[in-house]
């Protein structure tokens, strides 16, 4: 990353050059006057995912220039999410652009609305987040600050994976051949996406929906079990210590490549054991592993899974947590 300490928006934001400090759509990284309070949101959410990492920056004159990013991304969603306060300050960046904000929005309106989306089903982070796709626009995915879905490092490219529309249809394809991407459980290098297709990407699950069918979604998971979190007690260092899942799915854990949570230990096989809904519950059943898999001390093949239960893979203890 290219840094210019004298523009934080620029290097920690990967902000345009521009007026400083930036208006409020600028700041977001939305298009002037937008109004989709859910697009605002999930904007403010991705900007503050990308400043906190600085923070805690080494240099006072750098964490205070943070701090007031911070502060603007906070004030431009008061005023960008209350209508009297929006108004305002639409009039307000009309007149100092000097644009004409009525057919600048009126052009905006013939523009095409998001049909589709990404959500976060699993993974150590940023689960239950959701990605609105906007035909046009490439969506990236890894773990670079400037991907529209940035991962945690580690198994993640800094580049991972692409979607982008074209021809009428959603297209995902890995970034290069050495990154792996599955789709509904098969290694994928180009593949055309449809309403539930689950994407497997560097120990996260992505569920490709339309907007217009959120509702059997939540309906599908409501009549299942409670969110789950798997929290590692006891090991070795691993970089996701913590596997959050939303139901319904299977989880396969193991040292595998394509293991959804992946543990890399001599003691774990490569697809060690599975966590899976069922029902209204989730339950773990054994992959025939080599050092099998226990769940609080006794031995099993497939069992359900209780609040607190710990499991044992190897060197392992794994708190199992039911988010009720």
């Amino acid at each position: 990353m290219t840094t210019d300490a004298s523009d934080p928006y620029a290097t920690y934001l990967g902000l345009p050059h521009g007026p400083r400090p930036p208006n409020y759509y600028d700041l977001l990284g939305l298009e002037l006057f937008c109004s989709h309070h859910e697009r605002i949101n999930l904007a403010v959410r991705k900007q503050f995912r990308i400043i906190k990492r600085f923070h805690d920056h080494h240099d006072r004159g750098t964490r205070e220039a943070i701090q007031d990013i911070m502060n603007g991304i906070a004030t431009a969603r008061v005023v960008l999410t209350d209508p009297d306060r929006k108004e305002g300050y639409d009039i307000e960046m009309a007149d100092r652009l000097g644009i004409d904000r009525d057919a600048h929005i009126a052009a905006m309106v013939a523009a095409p609305l998001p049909e589709c989306e990404i959500t976060v089903i699993a993974g150590p982070t940023l689960v239950e987040n959701r990605f609105e796709l906007v035909e046009g626009a490439r969506f990236s995915i890894g773990h670079s600050m400037r991907c529209l879905l940035p991962l945690a490092p580690g198994r993640a490219a800094e580049r991972h994976a692409m979607i982008h529309h074209t021809g009428g249809e959603w297209l995902l394809r890995p970034i290069d051949r050495s990154c792996t991407v599955q789709v509904n459980g098969n290694v994928v290098q180009e593949f055309v996406l449809a309403h539930g297709d689950l994407i497997d990407v560097a120990g996260y699950r992505l569920l490709f929906s339309r907007i217009d069918r959120r509702d059997e979604i939540r309906a599908a998971r409501s009549a299942g079990p409670p969110p789950l979190s798997l929290i590692v007690q006891k090991g070795p260092s691993i970089p996701s210590p913590v596997f959050n899942a939303l139901p319904p799915q299977r989880v396969v854990i193991g040292q595998g490549d394509t293991a959804l949570w992946q543990i890399a230990d001599s003691a774990v096989s490569r697809y060690h054991c599975a966590i899976e809904s069922a029902g209204d519950h989730w339950e773990v059943e054994d992959l025939d592993s080599t050092n099998g898999t226990t769940v609080n001390g006794t031995k099993i093949k497939r069992r359900p899974l209780d609040d607190r239960d710990v499991l044992t893979l190897g060197a392992f203890d794994i708190l199992v947590s039911l988010r009720f």
